[in-house]
């Protein structure tokens, strides 16, 4: 499929007007109202740094970063090293294998909220973001960072996960009823790069 031309021209800036969020909608009721009342004391209290995406002056989607730490269970590790998880093998020197599937934990880079408008989705907007927050968690310098982490929303209203699984990401734990989001993971350096064009 032919990628669209207008992803070329998306501009992401950190959001520090949030009148451009006026009227935003991703028509997913539970996100639009977390936007309207409590996104911007996530950003103001440090929980994390908002980006908001534009297309000249259109705010198309908005996205937000946090530090993390991903723990890996013995039966992650082992899905990771054999190839049978959906992420792919991590791209890891051979004589570092051994010290990095004995960490109890990994740097991370999480993306707290992802949300593209209404209008602008199923044009590839949202995995092109998650392809460009890869690329910018690679090529900052600040801390080492060994994976993308999310906790996807998964409602009945709404399920991220298919999208983010279509990404490269992979559950981290089993869906729990109590939880209306399902943590996933994917390596920001694998031996081969798996990623599927989505819908979203």
């Amino acid at each position: 499929m032919e990628r669209s031309s207008h992803l070329g021209n998306l501009v992401s800036v950190p959001l520090t007007d949030y009148s451009v969020l006026d009227g935003f909608c991703s028509g997913i009721e539970s996100m639009d109202s977390f936007i309207r009342n409590d996104f911007r004391l996530s950003v103001e209290n440090h929980f994390c740094q908002a980006y908001v995406v534009m297309l000249g002056e259109e705010t198309v989607a908005l996205f937000a970063l946090s530090f993390d730490s991903l723990d890996l269970d013995y039966d992650d590790k082992d899905e990771l090293q054999s190839g049978f998880a959906s992420t792919g093998i991590p791209d890891i020197d051979w004589n570092y294998s051994e010290t990095f599937y004995s960490k109890p934990r990994y740097p991370a880079l999480d993306i707290a909220y992802l949300a593209v408008q209404k209008k602008w989705r199923g044009k590839h907007i949202g995995d092109f973001l998650i392809k460009k927050i890869a690329d910018l968690a690679r090529r900052q310098t600040l801390a080492g960072c060994q994976f993308l982490t999310v906790d996807a929303l998964a409602t009945k209203e709404y399920s991220a996960v298919g999208f983010y699984d279509k990404c490269g990401f992979t559950p981290n734990e089993l869906k729990k009823p109590y939880k209306d989001t399902l943590r996933m993971y994917m390596p920001l350096y694998i031996k081969d790069e798996i990623w599927e064009d989505t819908d979203d």
